[in-house]
């Protein structure tokens, strides 16, 4: 396959995870027919960005339903807004733009320093979207040169946009940003932001893979793609985070869309990064399966906690959905549902105690698992233990002696 970033014919298959159904697809029955995607990861042997081999295409990832989201990282955002009110040309009477909902509160810091020409791209004004299901998955198809440069006409191009979380779910980057070149006025500056996978790489997290996003940058391999758009780049900053660190690239539009432009050659420890980790997943995957068994015979049941796409990988992609009683969360729309793929029933969380569960496993951000521990507290008290599925947290199951 061609490169989504460099176009190169050099994209190397490493790690083949398999088919398996999209983690926003809840069964409303345990028997609900389901429809699988696979998912390979490759490396670019060219530039060296790790990528689905076959991006899943964005009708089979709009959801069924309408009342899923997705919370990102907030804590930098103070520190990115001071870092673009300083830059050169940046003033209040500056046009501050954004292309998804995942940028509403950075808008609303703009708002609060006194920009008040402000506008973000619309599913339904904008973008001409009727179905309430649609979101980044659609979002990051439509944004195209020329259906950007409308947007921009009838808004008018912003001095500053804004661009949270969705690049990385990109099928074609190149259209995507053209798209969101469009936007911006020339000398103006685009703010991206990205999930870094250096940690999940470095750790052996295979919770990171998900068929909503084609790419797996690092700072390395993410440092020249906005230069496709026309861009040069401003700065890049990475913020650390306790599970998934956010990387952060401001750029001003200096000239016209075109080919990536890369300053140095790739570093082979990039390779190395994407190498080790797909060769660690057979042992990982026997390790893991080989300790929850050996839990469930001697101590008891075992539940997952939070049904989102962290739980479904776990699950899925690690081979021990059979070994799990149940997923609890008490969201009202997902209780009574069926996690996808794994087919495991999801119940509340009151479920953990009333069925004895013995070790609950933590699908959900670092940060909140003391909050869910602390609300679950009497699941410790009938000798109930807690581990996080992910290898970033203190009380990882890959580490933790049960």
């Amino acid at each position: 396959m061609a490169c989504l970033v460099c176009g190169a014919q050099e994209v190397k298959q490493a790690l083949d995870l398999g088919s398996h159904p999209v983690a926003s697809f809840f069964l409303p029955e345990k028997d609900t027919p389901e429809h699988a995607v696979d998912l390979v990861l490759g490396q670019c042997v060219t530039c060296g960005t790790i990528q689905l081999m076959k991006p899943v295409s964005h009708e089979a990832l709009i959801p069924p339903y309408d009342w899923l989201f997705a919370r990102e990282p907030e804590e930098h955002l103070d520190q990115v807004v001071e870092q673009i009110v300083a830059l050169p040309g940046v003033t209040t009477d500056s046009v501050i733009g954004a292309l998804t909902s995942k940028d509403d509160t950075t808008i609303d810091r703009f708002r609060r320093k006194g920009f008040e020409r402000t506008w973000r791209v619309t599913l339904d004004g904008d973008l001409g979207l009727t179905n309430p299901t649609c979101g980044i998955e659609t979002v990051q198809k439509l944004t195209t040169p020329e259906r950007m440069a409308a947007i921009a006409d009838r808004r008018g191009a912003a001095d500053v946009l804004i661009v949270r979380h969705i690049l990385e779910h990109a099928e074609n980057l190149h259209d995507f940003v053209g798209g969101i070149a469009a936007l911006v006025k020339p000398g103006g500056i685009v703010m991206v932001e990205i999930p870094d996978c250096t940690n999940s790489l470095r750790l052996h997290d295979y919770c990171m893979p998900w068929e909503e996003h084609s790419l797996y940058f690092t700072p390395e391999t993410f440092a020249p793609v906005l230069t496709m758009g026309g861009f040069e780049p401003i700065r890049m900053d990475v913020f650390p985070l306790p599970f998934e660190n956010s990387i952060v690239q401001l750029a001003r539009k200096v000239g016209l869309p075109g080919p990536v432009k890369r300053d140095q050659p790739t570093d082979a420890s990039q390779s190395q990064l994407l190498g080790s980790y797909a060769a660690d997943f057979e042992p990982t995957r026997h390790e893991l399966r080989a300790k929850l068994t050996k839990f469930r015979a001697e101590q008891g049941p075992i539940a997952l906690f939070g049904a989102g796409h962290l739980a479904c990988a776990f699950a899925n992609f690690l081979d021990v959905a059979d070994l799990i009683d149940f997923v609890a969360d008490d969201t009202p729309q997902k209780i009574g549902k069926y996690l996808p793929g794994a087919r495991l029933p999801i119940l509340p969380s009151a479920a953990l105690a009333e069925r004895g569960i013995k070790l609950c496993l933590l699908a959900l951000s670092v940060s909140s698992e003391d909050r869910v521990i602390e609300r679950n507290s009497a699941v410790a008290a009938a000798g109930g233990k807690f581990a996080s599925i992910l290898r970033a947290s203190p009380r990882s199951i890959f580490s933790l002696a049960l």
